[in-house]
């Protein structure tokens, strides 16, 4: 099973913007190549890929080329053989569904733990806030009595204070 990126990844492996990363893709797209797809309509990117893209930077920064001669440079670098697997086929096709059905499941789990770790935290934060409730009460009780006793003693005359 061949490693996929997202276009971010490789904008930031690359050390370039997402919105460059598109432009780039769509004038390789304009000639010809073509970009596995994901379920919304999003590049897959495959390690061959990234490479192509980095000619085409290398192309531009080196020889002070345009974005189209550069990857016409690219492209005929390639073998016509790897060109011509370009195009799609129904393997290709079963093998981006299957690592996208992996990677479903793996952010199925991963949400999975997040939510177990966020109930486990509300639980947490009441008991916190039952304990805390409990102990207001208690000072509340405390301090009430202490008034009272207060209030007892300043009723009763200087005389009956020993009573």
């Amino acid at each position: 099973m061949e490693q996929t990126y997202f276009g971010s990844e490789v904008a930031s492996t690359l050390k370039i913007g997402s919105s460059t990363l598109r432009k780039y893709s769509l004038a390789l797209e304009e000639q010809g190549y073509i970009f596995d797809r994901g379920m919304n309509n999003s590049r897959i990117f495959y390690q061959k890929d990234v490479a192509m893209i980095q000619r085409i930077m290398n192309a531009m920064n080196k020889k002070n080329i345009t974005l189209e001669q550069a990857i016409k440079l690219a492209i005929s670098s390639i073998p016509e053989d790897i060109v011509a697997t370009a195009v799609r086929d129904k393997r290709t096709e079963s093998s981006i569904d299957v690592a996208m059905l992996e990677r479903l499941e793996r952010l199925e789990k991963i949400n999975l733990e997040l939510v177990k770790r966020l109930e486990e935290q509300q639980r947490m934060l009441q008991e916190r806030d039952t304990k805390r409730d409990e102990q207001l009460i208690t000072v509340l009780r405390e301090v009430q009595e202490s008034k009272q006793l207060i209030a007892a003693t300043k009723d009763k005359k200087w005389w009956e204070f020993w009573k």
